[in-house]
């Protein structure tokens, strides 16, 4: 759908959040072949909006304050829709669970629902999903320390709704080594830092791209300087067909006691639509494998939108997972996004919407507490991403990282650093592209080491 957006100042960008929850929007300010004009006029402390399409026109006038101006907004844009255009009502954005949060602590959870209901407009549903989440995870969040994430590109293939900068494994296999080399004397230098300088370390989480596409011995040497390491440790083993036994010995020995090993949706039909390349039955063995390897917490990812998927068949999978010995399932929403092969959602917003209400329930009944969530653009059905886990398995790195609430140190290509404290946090990216971070790692790491004395002497 493309929009003509015309609003003035600070007015745009404020508005403009709220139309890309439209399914699909494409915002111009500028264009003659329109589907839908958003005109807004500013007055004598007064807004004048517009909503039309040629047939359907809307017009208001509402005091030039956000407040009324992004509710008058979203109430024109439902009533153009027939219908909300999304159940989080205003509350746009990555980390709804922040607003939240500073709610649950001045009002308490009961009224923190009341407030995101009337003021925020969100669905009674959605309010009392996000304050669970954060009542659930915001507790465990430490005053003092920092998380790590390393970063492995690689994958041996790109699955059609990805948007992830994963780099094919053949592709790169000649670099893979100088790679390993380079991310595991990274991640030596930062840790040494850290105990050198005193900062604590609450979490190590190795992401990709797929890290098991790595062979043992790779992995082996990239996890080496956190082998030991007292702290929450957790590596992706994302596709099931590329993870071994040999794997998980390497895993235990360096001490991870967290693994995700995921397929998204474990039906062949589905596997095979989307462009993975293994079937369920070998995700099964692969979870089997994990739980049996006695590493600690096992979780696996599912997302929503998929073709084949149904309501019953959804919550049927959810606890095929926990029967398995899954302690922690994180719900996914298909987010469409440029990098992605296909362009347009599987399945429509009604069968979304109660694909995410079975799953829902079937957590509940299952004893699994929401307690991290977050949104994207472009999501199925304007729905959201949220972890579940059972009492005592949340992953701290999840919630601190959705919470904004510590610094990370990011180790290896595209991998990206959050130096500093409470809200002053300044972003270090290293490069994704394997030869540029190669040849930039050491100027990039000299950065994070200063941050990490400064940091260091700035602290009472």
């Amino acid at each position: 759908m493309l929009i003509k957006f015309q609003a003035p100042g600070p007015w745009w960008s404020r508005g403009v959040q709220l139309l890309w929850l439209l399914p699909q929007a494409q915002v111009e300010t500028e264009t003659e072949n329109w589907d839908l004009a958003v005109l807004v006029e500013e007055g004598n402390q007064e807004l004048s909006l517009t909503v039309t399409n040629g047939n359907f026109r809307e017009q208001r006038v509402v005091p030039a304050r956000p407040w009324e101006y992004l509710q008058a907004l979203f109430l024109m844009l439902s009533q153009y829709s027939l219908g909300p255009i999304s159940p989080w009502g205003v509350l746009t954005g990555v980390r709804p669970g922040k607003i939240a949060a500073g709610l649950v602590d001045k009002l308490g959870p009961a009224k923190a629902v009341e407030e995101l209901c009337e003021k925020w407009l969100l669905h009674l549903d959605n309010a009392r999903l996000l304050v669970a989440a954060v009542n659930n995870g915001y507790p465990l969040l430490r005053e003092k320390g920092l998380c790590l994430y390393i970063s492995v590109p690689f994958c041996p293939s790109r699955c059609d709704y990805c948007s992830f900068a994963s780099l094919p494994l053949d592709r790169w296999r000649g670099k893979i080594d100088s790679y390993v080399r380079q991310a595991a004397a990274e991640l030596k230098e930062l840790l040494l830092a850290c105990r050198r300088y005193g900062h604590l370390v609450n979490s190590i989480y190795v992401g990709g791209g797929t890290p098991t596409a790595l062979s043992p011995r790779q992995l082996e040497e990239l996890l080496a300087p956190a082998a030991g390491w007292e702290c929450e440790f957790t590596v992706e083993a994302g596709r099931p067909d590329t993870l071994t036994r040999e794997h998980l010995a390497v895993f235990k020995d360096a001490g991870v006691n967290r693994i995700s090993v995921n397929s998204q949706y474990p039906e062949d039909r589905t596997l095979a639509a989307i462009g993975r390349r293994h079937t369920a039955k070998q995700f099964y063995e692969a979870l089997d494998m994990a739980v049996s390897a006695g590493l600690g917490i096992v979780n696996s990812d599912l997302i929503i939108g998929l073709p084949g998927q149904t309501p019953e068949g959804f919550a049927a999978v959810i606890s095929r997972l926990a029967a398995a010995g899954a302690g922690n399932i994180t719900i996914h929403a298909l987010a469409l996004k440029r990098g992605a092969e296909i362009r347009q959602q599987y399945l429509d917003g009604a069968e979304s919407r109660a694909i995410a209400a079975a799953a829902y329930a079937r957590m509940d009944e299952l004893g699994f507490q929401p307690y991290y969530l977050y949104r994207q653009r472009n999501m199925a059905s304007n729905l959201e991403n949220v972890g579940f886990g059972l009492p005592g398995s949340y992953c701290y790195y999840n919630i601190a990282s959705i919470a904004e609430s510590e610094p990370v140190l990011g180790v290896g290509a595209g991998a990206a650093s959050k130096l500093g404290r409470a809200d002053s946090f300044i972003s270090l990216v290293n490069p994704r592209d394997v030869n540029q971070y190669l040849a930039r790692c050491e100027d990039l790491l000299q950065r994070k080491l200063n941050w990490l004395q400064v940091d260091k002497q700035s602290r009472p």
